[in-house]
């Protein structure tokens, strides 16, 4: 059970890299896309985590975060330099990414390979989504005592 999570886990992040890779290297026509891979997925990641601690702040009235913002607010990027390096270690190191990608790239056309590659766009749109919603409803209730 657990190896299949992680398998599934490991699969989404490697997709993840691959998506932020592929979009840097089509339409901003980078030299070095896989860069932007290695730093934007695990910030992607911790965008997320972190917005889910807002959305917990504000359903639950709780200041988890601003009170960790308050007193440090390095604490909160922190966790973005383990998950960066091992990043590296796993992915990018001896340019290991070069053989996964091109690997996805041949496989491309499979079922697996788009259901994987359609599922991690649309957690990416999600994330924005859910984002701009939550800022939106934040906003309302802050400024003008809406909702």
């Amino acid at each position: 059970m657990i190896f299949r999570f992680l398998d599934w886990f490991i699969d989404y992040w490697v997709m993840l890299n691959y998506v932020f890779y592929k979009f840097y290297e089509r339409f901003w026509k980078e030299s070095d896309p896989q860069i932007r891979g290695l730093i934007y997925a695990p910030g992607w990641v911790l965008f997320n985590f972190m917005e889910i601690i807002f959305l917990l702040d504000d359903l639950f009235d709780c200041q988890i975060l601003s009170t960790i913002m308050e007193n440090n607010k390095y604490l909160c990027i922190m966790p973005y330099f383990p998950v960066l390096l091992l990043n590296y270690l796993f992915l990018y190191r001896k340019d290991r990414w070069k053989d996964i990608f091109k690997q996805i790239d041949k496989e491309r056309d499979s079922e697996e390979i788009k259901k994987r590659y359609r599922n991690t766009v649309i957690y990416i749109w999600a994330s924005i989504a859910i984002l701009t919603i939550h800022v939106i409803i934040t906003s309302l209730r802050r400024h003008f005592g809406l909702l």
